[in-house]
């Protein structure tokens, strides 16, 4: 029997171990969480942390485990490619240098502009924040660690004060150099391709959305678009296949992050190859027949995908919507009880991924859950939204709900209407 073993119970392991069931392999995950939604679902759970390369080596070896993966996680994936260089076991993103370049945002801006990508100006400083190399910087600005994901470290500064402040608050999580660029200001989007000896096909562009009166950059919303997805794909789409080549990326997927700014032009942000934290693959299969996770899943079995196993590249309007609904945490504290769980489950149009329990803590502003959303249209998905929000409650320990529900159902069927115009639909 093929074994699987996943590492962590992170955003989108939940995914994986359902598809890998799909394919008859025995389950296997590996963290240190006595419980979890993916260690429920899996055929058999260890307490190892994922880190212990060693111990975790020797069991796979006794227990004969013959594929590795992952979730949306840039810590395991690294695990992961120790694990499997260890055990001698495929792994897609096996180039060395090719998992150093992209984890670096400095030389993927580098990269891009190589290439013809548009990225934002950079303004260089060190750790002397010296009077001559801050007097040259022009706000407002953003400045952020070149090796972290997730906005961790990212400041926004509007002032050499804010600045220096930014800096420093970056510098304490990070010891490679940081970046500080010109702030753009627009909608962001998700870019997702698939890969095959090299060669990279577009599948979807994700637009994110935050509820109104949050935060800019909590993204509580992300779904399919066709808003601008024209645009993108006559200015930037062959500019990311370029990036990618550049990079060496050659199997697997890639994803990028950009924005379209105040001068009507789209700029990357930064790229991962990896599952993406934004993790709409399993409503996406509706929308489009792609299955993701079990590409992914037969990269790690080994199987060599080739050119002709892409997908047909995006080059039409989306009817169908995918999305993912991110329940941010409006306040911290422990979670007391969760109500709606059992109707979400009926509910056969919504994906539950959940790695917080009752018991758990959650810092201010950081995800509880998510949950994949599938709509034939942008009427049906805004309604399962409301659904959603009429039935699903996380509780403090005070009786309060925990997550900021999204409902700007207004700006999800503008942009979806918006987006079958522009291709004449």
């Amino acid at each position: 029997m093929r074994k699987l073993l996943v590492l962590g119970s992170d955003y989108g392991t939940v995914q994986v171990v359902k598809e890998a069931k799909q394919l008859g392999l025995y389950t296997i995950v590996a963290d240190l969480m006595n419980n979890s939604p993916t260690k429920a679902l899996a055929d058999e759970a260890w307490l190892i942390s994922t880190t212990e390369i060693d111990e975790l080596a020797e069991r796979c070896r006794r227990e004969g485990v013959t594929a590795v993966m992952f979730g949306a996680s840039d810590f395991n994936i690294s695990n992961a490619r120790l694990l499997c260089k260890r055990l001698n076991l495929p792994i897609y993103c096996d180039n060395d240098q090719t998992w150093a370049l992209v984890r670096d945002k400095r030389t993927f801006k580098n990269v891009c502009r190589e290439v013809g990508a548009n990225v934002a100006q950079d303004y260089y400083l060190d750790d002397r924040l010296a009077e001559e190399d801050l007097a040259l910087v022009q706000y407002p600005v953003v400045c952020k660690p070149s090796d972290k994901s997730g906005n961790r470290g990212m400041s926004y500064c509007d002032n050499k004060e804010a600045l220096c402040a930014g800096y420093r608050n970056a510098r304490e999580i990070s010891d490679q150099p940081i970046i500080i660029e010109r702030r753009l200001r627009g909608p962001e989007y998700n870019i997702h391709y698939v890969l095959a000896d090299g060669e990279a096909r577009l599948l979807y562009l994700n637009a994110t959305h935050h509820q109104p009166g949050q935060p800019e950059n909590l993204y509580s919303f992300k779904c399919t678009t066709s808003s601008y997805l024209k645009q993108y794909i006559e200015e930037m789409n062959e500019a990311a296949k370029r990036v990618i080549r550049k990079m060496g990326c050659k199997e697997g997927i890639v994803w990028f992050d950009c924005i379209r700014d105040t001068d009507g032009k789209f700029y990357f942000l930064e790229m991962g190859y990896r599952f993406g934290g934004v993790m709409t693959y399993a409503p996406y299969e509706k929308v489009h027949g792609f299955n993701t996770v079990r590409w992914m899943l037969e990269c790690a079995l080994g199987v060599k995908h080739t050119k002709e196993d892409l997908p047909e590249e995006l080059n039409r309007a989306l009817t169908g919507c995918a999305a993912s609904y991110h329940l941010f945490s409006v306040e911290a504290g422990k979670i007391d009880r969760i109500e709606g769980m059992d109707a979400l489950q009926q509910m056969p149009n919504v994906y539950i991924d959940m790695p917080k329990r009752e018991g758990d803590s959650l810092r201010l502003l950081t995800n509880s859950g998510l949950l994949g959303i599938y709509g034939e249209n942008a009427d049906e998905l805004c309604e399962t939204v409301a659904r959603i929000n009429e039935i699903l409650r996380i509780y403090n320990e005070s009786g309060d709900n925990m997550f900021i529900y999204f409902n700007d159902f207004e700006t999800i069927r503008k942009e979806y209407y918006k987006g079958l115009k522009e291709f004449g639909c």
